[in-house]
């Protein structure tokens, strides 16, 4: 229990630490920023830390990451007692509200947002410790990230799984998770555990706090108490409903449907799923078909599909990009939206409403690049709407411009030591071919939400009935022609780069049947094809495009529905994108393009809903209000039967002891392995190398290196030609590269001379021999016991050895 509190407390500190900051920069929204004083603390400090240890000004050490942090504090409480822009003296003297005078007439709105973060947070601990096994899927990775950065004397951190290099991954998410575990002095296996809990909790605040602040902003007159209950909505809409994939689980382990009706839906794995007869599906791990729900079959091969969502994320457990992001995309909403509401007789394009922009919108890039894409749209998009909102004129074009070159130099500039040694295997975007999303699967994913918004759409066309029919033709025309034109102008973009592209050119020739005799005829047939034998999606999603663009032209006076439908509006354009374009990767096909634009939708998806939920409950009457509250309780609960059975699914119904220590399993599994650990830990010099067998991808193997952070020679190879965008430095037949067959060769030789030259080579400091290596390897005793002719034995427990260099 300690090392919980101990992380609330840090986290409670570092939030009022910069309370003075989000008071003065979120001085437009009704909670003055509150709900995301945690995120922006844990960026404001960990961004000087991380660049000044980059440059080389500090160490990565418990003692500088304070140092900074008490800076970060004295200057954030310094800046709180300055004059605001403009004024001449202190706020507290020029009249305009001080934070003491805020934080007693605003006492319920903080005490709720407190409320929110401290059960969020220890519910979600409670959880995790009934499922805190560091395994399996890209847990081990994760681990191995944040044992790597607290190896690391200087940023870039030290690679855990290739030596001699630095990580080439968006890291961010992992250098704060390893600055709390320094400041607590909790065991990293904990912490692992205890950052997924903090995760959850910052997400459902900063949910909280956007749904608040909007709900504050709506033009139907609410009370305060009553904006606090239906912001509580919003954090279940995020985090912990699913899709409606949990219902037809329930239905099919029932035995209820017909077989022609499941081969229909064709989710991944359902259709052989067992049938108990029961309303509890009990296969292993059954809830990870909801994550694979859009099932693309491309000439007659199944194409793997991601469709994440918040609550499978944190209920998998995986400490990876885009949930280490999504409490830090909560706050750059927050900025959208104090940027949307800026007054517009002080609107000023370098004011202090912008001054954090850059940090955070670059900040994204570095936590997960993906994200930097719908929200610096949305970003730029509420800084427009700002200005149009003020009046558009030659100035705000300039604005504008100032605006979008500014924010977008920043953000580089900022993160620039980043970005210099950043590799990506992202290869250019894509067509995509065969394949499109079917309308009945795209609900089973988005269905709540569609109904939800689409509600609240119909119902904003209602209230702009004065707008006479000829009127919305023409304005729905050119949303709707630009919608109808895109996957147009994907298609001729393909042609022209096939056509000017040899490279292009001859993939498309390997790929596409009939390209090598009629390239143009087989292109466009492998296009259009799927989209002409399945159009549902496509039409709906133009239909609620142009209706929502058209909205949002006739609602700038209000800023919650411009703000809510700005959301909307994003979150349909991610998943209208992937439909004709992704970012070609190694995998070639749209899967990660569709994780994450999906993952990001659902995120605009909730808080938008959310306040769709306020808007329709209070303006609607009589059977209207009656139908739609009664569809809304069945897809709402629908959606519920997913945590609430997938939950106890995960943890074993709850039949284990709880623990937070992700890697107590390995102390059953192997305890030879577990003491390795526990010495290499407390005797290995920070950064040593030390060599174990890698291991397959998503193994046991590399099980030191991940626990301990220690690099080793090669670690999980293909994620590596992933982080990289190729093999180059561990597989290289043109350079003489293979570091596998160096490790192999490490094991297996028995010549003292080469061993020595191998060792040399890498500069390996500890050599392992555990069970994991005796098995890869076949290794007879003999190849063991050379070690001890050029090493000493360090240490010995069950079957694992460690040979240390003399």
């Amino acid at each position: 229990m300690f090392p919980v509190l101990t992380w609330w407390l840090l986290t409670e500190l570092i939030g009022l630490a910069v309370l003075p900051i989000t008071f003065r920069f979120f001085r437009h929204l009704p909670d003055r920023g509150y709900a995301f004083t945690k995120p922006l603390g844990l960026l404001l400090i960990a961004y000087p830390f991380w660049l000044l240890t980059t440059l080389g000004f500090l160490t990565n050490t418990r003692g500088a990451i304070a140092l900074v942090a008490v800076g970060v504090a004295a200057l954030a409480w310094w800046f709180g007692t300055r004059p605001t822009m403009g004024d001449a003296v202190p706020s507290a003297v020029s009249g305009r509200q001080s934070l003491v005078e805020w934080l007693r007439e605003n006492k319920s709105s903080v005490l709720a947002t407190e409320l929110v973060f401290t059960l969020a947070f220890f519910a979600w601990t409670l959880v995790r410790a009934y499922m805190p096994e560091i395994t399996a899927t890209e847990k081990p990775m994760e681990f191995a990230f944040l044992n790597g950065v607290l190896q690391s004397e200087r940023f870039p951190p030290l690679d855990p799984w290739l030596s001699g290099y630095a990580i080439s991954y968006y890291y961010l998410g992992y250098l704060i998770a390893a600055m709390l575990t320094l400041l607590s002095g909790v065991a990293s296996e904990v912490a692992f555990n205890l950052m997924i809990a903090l995760l959850f909790a910052l997400a459902a605040t900063g949910a909280f706090g956007l749904a608040y602040n909007l709900i504050r902003e709506s033009r139907v007159a609410t009370r305060n108490t009553q904006a606090l209950l239906f912001a509580l909505f919003a954090p279940v809409l995020l985090l912990l409903i699913g899709n409606l994939e949990g219902l037809f689980e329930v239905l099919h382990t029932r035995g209820m449907g017909a077989w022609e009706f499941w081969q229909w839906l064709d989710i991944k794995g359902l259709t052989t799923a067992p049938i108990t007869n029961t309303f509890i599906p009990t296969d292993n791990w059954w809830w990870w078909r909801a994550s694979r729900v859009i099932h693309d079959v491309a000439q007659g091969m199944t194409q793997e599909v991601i469709d994440e969502f918040p609550q499978f994320s944190f209920l998998l457990g995986d400490m990876h990009p885009h949930v280490l992001a999504l409490p830090f995309a909560l706050l750059a909403l927050a900025v959208a939206l104090n940027l949307l509401k800026q007054v517009p007789s002080k609107f000023q394009v370098l004011s202090l409403d912008l001054a954090l922009g850059p940090l955070i919108l670059g900040g994204l890039f570095f936590l997960n690049s993906w994200d930097i894409l719908p929200y610096g749209f949305i970003l730029v998009a509420a800084f427009a709407l700002a200005r149009v909102r003020a009046g558009w004129d030659a100035r705000a074009t300039r604005d504008l411009a100032i605006f979008v070159l500014a924010l977008g130099a920043a953000s580089v500039a900022l993160y620039l030591p980043f970005f210099i040694g950043f590799q990506s295997q992202a290869g250019g975007i894509l067509p995509v071919l065969f394949v499109k999303t079917r309308l009945h699967q795209y609900l089973m994913m988005f269905g709540l939400f569609v109904f939800v918004l689409g509600a609240f759409l119909a119902r904003l066309v209602w209230e702009h009935r004065e707008m006479r029919a000829p009127d919305w033709l023409n304005r729905l025309l050119p949303p709707f022609t630009a919608a109808l034109a895109f996957p147009l102008a994907v298609a001729g973009l393909a042609l022209g780069l096939v056509a000017l592209v040899p490279s292009l050119r001859e993939q498309a020739q390997g790929v596409i049947p009939g390209a090598r005799e009629n390239l143009l005829a087989s292109l466009m047939d492998a296009y259009f094809r799927p989209l002409w034998s399945d159009p549902f999606l496509f039409l709906l999603l133009i239909i609620l495009l142009a209706v929502m663009a058209v909205l949002l032209r006739a609602s700038l006076a209000d800023v919650h529905t411009t703000f809510v439908l700005l959301l909307a509006l994003t979150g349909f354009l991610l998943t209208f994108s992937v439909e004709f374009v992704y970012l070609r990767d190694q995998f070639w096909t749209r899967m990660n393009t569709v994780f994450k634009f999906y993952f990001q939708a659902w995120t605009l998806f909730s808080i938008a809903a959310m306040c769709a939920v306020f808007h329709l409950s209070q303006t609607l009457r009589g059977i209207a209000r009656g139908v739609w509250l009664g569809a809304l309780a069945v897809l709402l609960g629908a959606s519920l039967l997913y945590p609430a059975l997938a939950i106890p699914n995960r943890a074993d119904a709850f039949r284990r002891a709880p623990t937070l220590d992700g890697i107590a399993w390995i102390r059953e599994f192997n305890p030879g392995d577990y003491a390795a650990i526990q010495w290499l830990r407390a005797h290995a010099p920070r950064g040593a190398v030390t060599l174990e067998a890698p291991g397959d991808e998503y193994s046991y193997g590399n099980r030191i290196s991940m626990a301990t952070g220690l690099p080793t020679v090669l670690g999980w190879g293909g994620h590596e030609s992933q982080w990289r965008g190729n093999t180059k430095l561990f597989k290289d037949d043109a350079a003489g590269i293979d570091r596998a067959a160096d490790v192999a060769r490490i094991y297996q030789t028995l010549d003292a001379q080469e061993l020595l030259t191998l060792l040399d080579k890498y500069a390996i400091n500890f050599v392992v021999v555990g069970r994991f290596e005796r098995e890869r390897y076949s290794l007879a005793k003999p190849q063991i016991e050379k070690f001890g002719k050029v090493m000493s034995l360090a240490f010995e427990e069950d079957d694992t050895r460690i040979y240390a260099l003399r």
